[in-house]
């Protein structure tokens, strides 16, 4: 079993290597809309990092700001994709699915404070309302593909 800063690192660098996804989608893209909603959810895992380094901090542990290795693959997938389509409304499938693997990433931590009672009231509800933030970046990714779609379909 992890110790409680083993898993909040954990958590920390997934969250990072999003935030690294979402400044890469954001260089790659050009429609304004899909620019702006990059910035805005690199700027909200930003926070969410940071946030999370200071419970890591606040229990004697570090970080690791670079993230990981995965960074680099997505951000190599992110370029492919965009290559292949040449078209930035097709990274909004691929953002999704990275907040959905966020999402079961919560998960995981927060069975893992069920389970290991060390974690602090004051880390699960920071963890809790992150993940419901997350829950909401899907929304806004979904709204915005809907959006897009019925753009491309108005005749015009």
């Amino acid at each position: 079993m992890q110790t409680p800063i083993e898993t909040i690192s954990s958590l920390h660098t997934k969250i990072a290597d999003a935030a690294k996804g979402y400044e890469e989608a954001a260089s790659i893209g050009n429609h304004t809309n899909v620019k702006a909603l990059c910035a805005d959810l690199r700027q909200r895992h930003m926070t969410h990092a940071h946030e999370l380094a200071g419970l890591l901090l606040a229990r004697g542990g570090g970080t690791d700001g670079d993230g990981s290795l995965m960074s680099v693959v997505h951000k190599a997938a992110l370029n492919v994709r965009f290559a292949m389509s040449a078209d930035e409304t097709s990274l909004l499938p691929g953002l999704r699915d990275g907040e959905k693997r966020l999402l079961a990433a919560y998960d995981d931590t927060l069975r893992e404070c069920e389970i290991d009672k060390t974690f602090s009231a004051d880390e699960v509800s920071a963890i809790k309302k992150q993940r419901e933030s997350v829950v909401g970046h899907v929304g806004k990714i979904d709204a915005l593909q809907t959006s897009l779609t019925a753009e491309r379909k108005v005749p015009g």
